[in-house]
């Protein structure tokens, strides 16, 4: 069974060399989808989705500059090993030669060894990292599409022939003609589910953090209401920063971020200032990376549904959040659904950022004020450089229901089943 990672890597850009950075990564864009571009992404079987962001120069809270950074980042099939030995195999002259934009980098002749190096050193791992469409590889994802496809097309060859036949009985014809294809052998047996040591791992560090979790909570319960009033007065005392919204900006945000099925969203923005600040946010980032396999599973980011892959990260020494999601449609209906959908529970994560709309014990207000919260969004969404997605034509419920059609061909279903899973196809 495929499990996911992800890779950040974020590196401080030359003083001087982010024009010629940006004009690099526009032809990397360009030829995303080439296998001798510069950065030949299909060659990277492992990667579902991959970006570079360019983050430009800041002012932190305290005034001081934050230098421009190069962000990298993937989601891609475990193990990280195989991953590394991709990138660097395939993409490492083109990374080589992007990441040599960036402050410490070894400059001279390509050495991949060097590379990986300064990449690993380079990495840092998301606070939150949270997948929506899990425990199924590149390949799996390709292949089931492809199932999907030729199981429509033989039934709309064969609709004269499906005449007064029970839907078991077509079902019958379409197992047949799947198993007399040499190209779909390797649909003669389901994918592989979770193992007893993976399911004994999974369930019982969630009864293990509850059973140590509940009792330390309750001890601690004064000091979590004295925490949380702490925040409260800092929410009353604070009124949010003016959120400009420079139009320009906002019209290459809509040049780079949509695509015909999916997109991404990108977003940095300063935390607010102080030690509680942080350290709140950082709980609540690591509760969530826990507890979000458990709650916010098959592709509903806090109920929001067409979500493949996002993450949270902590940047420039708590300076700064990142956020990074690859999801369905529009960003217009994605931050609409932000607000009537996921509002509270996205808001105890983002309030802790300079500009939010005002909040009250970080989970009322917020996103509730639409207007201020689409002002926050746009203001703190920084333009992605290069995006690249390995089934772009794929949404969540794409991938879900193509799987669903390949579990359909085993087992004993009944007639009421049967005509269930027909109306997936």
């Amino acid at each position: 069974m495929t499990e996911h990672g992800a890779l950040s890597i974020l590196a401080n850009i030359i003083p001087g060399k982010q024009e010629y950075l940006t004009n690099l990564l526009k032809e990397v864009d360009d030829n995303r989808e080439d296998t001798d571009g510069i950065i030949p992404f299909p060659k990277l079987t492992s990667v579902h989705f991959a970006r570079f962001v360019i983050l430009n120069e800041a002012v932190d809270t305290k005034g001081s500059t934050i230098p421009s950074r190069l962000a990298f980042t993937t989601n891609f099939d475990l193990p990280l090993n195989n991953h590394w030995q991709e990138l660097i195999t395939y993409a490492g002259a083109g990374l080589w030669k992007v990441f040599s934009c960036c402050v410490d980098f070894r400059s001279g002749d390509y050495d991949p060894v060097k590379l990986r190096q300064y990449l690993e050193q380079h990495s840092i791992k998301a606070k939150t990292f949270y997948v929506g469409v899990g425990y199924r590889s590149v390949q799996q994802v390709r292949n089931e599409k492809k199932l999907r496809e030729d199981i429509e097309n033989f039934a709309d060859a064969n609709q004269s022939s499906f005449k007064g036949k029970s839907n078991l009985e077509i079902r019958e014809r379409i197992i047949e003609h799947v198993r007399s294809s040499p190209d779909f052998e390797w649909a003669s047996t389901p994918e592989p589910g979770p193992g007893f040591a993976w399911k004994l791992k999974h369930y019982g560090a969630l009864i293990l953090a509850i059973c140590i979790g509940v009792p330390i909570v309750l001890v601690l319960l004064p000091l979590i209401i004295i925490w949380v009033l702490i925040i409260f007065i800092d929410e009353v005392k604070t009124n949010p920063a003016e959120n400009k919204i420079d139009k320009q900006h906002l019209r290459e945000l809509m040049e780079h971020e949509t695509g015909m099925v999916q997109a991404q969203f990108s977003a940095v923005g300063n935390m607010k200032p102080g030690w509680f600040r942080l350290q709140t946010t950082n709980i609540l980032l690591m509760l969530t990376n826990f507890l979000a396999p458990y709650i916010f599973s098959k592709g509903k980011l806090s109920g929001i549904p067409t979500v493949h892959f996002a993450r949270w990260l902590i940047i420039n020494k708590g300076k700064q959040m990142l956020f990074l999601s690859n999801y369905d449609g529009n960003s217009e209906t994605y931050l609409r659904d932000f607000i009537n959908i996921a509002g509270r529970q996205l808001t105890l994560l983002f309030s802790h950022t300079i500009g939010y709309p005002k909040t009250w014990f970080m989970v009322f207000g917020g996103a509730k004020d639409a207007k201020k919260f689409m002002e926050w969004a746009r203001h703190n969404q920084t333009v992605t450089n290069v995006w690249y997605s390995a089934n772009k034509n794929l949404t969540v419920n794409n991938v879900f229901n193509n799987s669903k059609v390949r579990d359909g061909l085993y087992g004993t279903l009944t007639e009421e089943e049967a005509t269930k899973w027909l109306s997936l196809i």
